[in-house]
């Protein structure tokens, strides 16, 4: 079960890795503007003749058929799909709106649609996104080689609180839990009348557990001087 909870964790991270990236493909327009159809045709074109993997698609309404814009056709607007290595695909589509949605495996389709968009440079930007798919998806890499490696402190570090306090607090006469908040660990320890909680993480677990049997031994001797119970809490 831990394991598959990283799993989401690190689905969840890949996902807004993705979602930043596609976001910035769509460059907002001036209000109202609608790109003519040469504009549409010129910068399909020029993509398709660019790249000639991508799967380039004239959206049109008229009686022709076949391949190529004819006169007589009105653009209804275009549509073009890159396969992303054997990952997923990027789809830019023009027609009433734009619209860009990326399908990765593993996550679920990210999309945007804007109103209006300047045409050339959403085209600049999704090509860019096609050029340097390879190097996103290093970065992507490294953020997993980061995750695992702070999943891995982590447990260790985990392992070492449970197995430093086990040692010190059973002797001294302390029932003590450990629950897991996120990357800390909430500390409950109780005994002698008093009971008591405090923060944990991998940075700081050394230091406070050394210093603990002393920090105890100074809220007993304070506990026998009160001459009724209170709650006390110390913020830092």
């Amino acid at each position: 079960m831990v394991n598959k909870n990283k799993d989401r964790s690190f689905e969840r991270i890949a996902y807004r890795y993705w979602e930043k990236l596609v976001g910035g493909i769509l460059v907002p327009g001036e209000r109202g503007y609608v790109p003519s159809e040469g504009e549409v045709l010129c910068a399909y074109n020029e993509l398709k003749e660019r790249h000639l993997e991508c799967d380039c698609i004239v959206l049109r309404t008229g009686t022709h058929s076949g391949e190529f814009y004819q006169q007589g056709d009105k653009i209804a607007g275009v549509r073009i799909v890159r396969q992303l290595d054997s990952v997923g695909t990027i789809e830019f589509r023009l027609s009433t709106d734009f619209h860009v949605r990326l399908d990765i495996e593993g996550l679920s389709p990210l999309s945007r649609t804007e109103a209006n968009c300047d045409l050339t440079q959403t085209i600049s930007n999704f090509e860019n996104f096609i050029d340097n798919f390879p190097r996103y998806m290093e970065g992507l890499e490294r953020k997993k080689l980061e995750f695992e490696k702070n999943n891995k402190l982590e447990e260790m570090a985990k392992g070492s609180i449970r197995t430093t306090v086990s040692q010190i607090l059973p002797p001294l006469g302390y029932r003590w839990d450990l629950v897991e908040r996120g990357r800390d660990y909430l500390l409950k320890v109780g005994g002698h009348g008093t009971w008591m909680e405090f923060t944990l993480n991998r940075r700081n677990f050394s230091k406070r557990l050394a210093e603990l049997p002393d920090v105890l031994g100074q809220i007993e001797a304070l506990s026998k001087n009160m001459t009724f119970p209170m709650n006390i809490e110390i913020i830092k």
